[in-house]
């Protein structure tokens, strides 16, 4: 994920894995592309369907999702 703010993603009720390592072509979903190395995806469980904020600027210290860092980069 390349952006300056948080990205909306609107998310079923489940479990959802988020790329950590920046590989895969799902973003930002994981698709697996970290197999073999020591990055894991993050994990996100959704009870009820929601609208997420997650992080744009890779700055976020509550990963995955935006907790505003960006606007400390401008």
């Amino acid at each position: 994920m390349s952006n300056s703010g948080p990205i909306p993603y609107e998310l079923p009720a489940g479990t959802h894995l988020i790329c950590s390592c920046g590989q895969t072509s799902n973003a930002p979903f994981c698709n697996g592309a970290h197999m073999g190395s020591d990055w894991s995806p993050r994990v996100i469980e959704v009870s009820e369907p929601a609208t997420v904020q997650l992080c744009g600027c890779a700055s976020s210290a509550n990963a995955p999702f935006c907790d505003g860092s960006h606007s400390k980069l401008l």
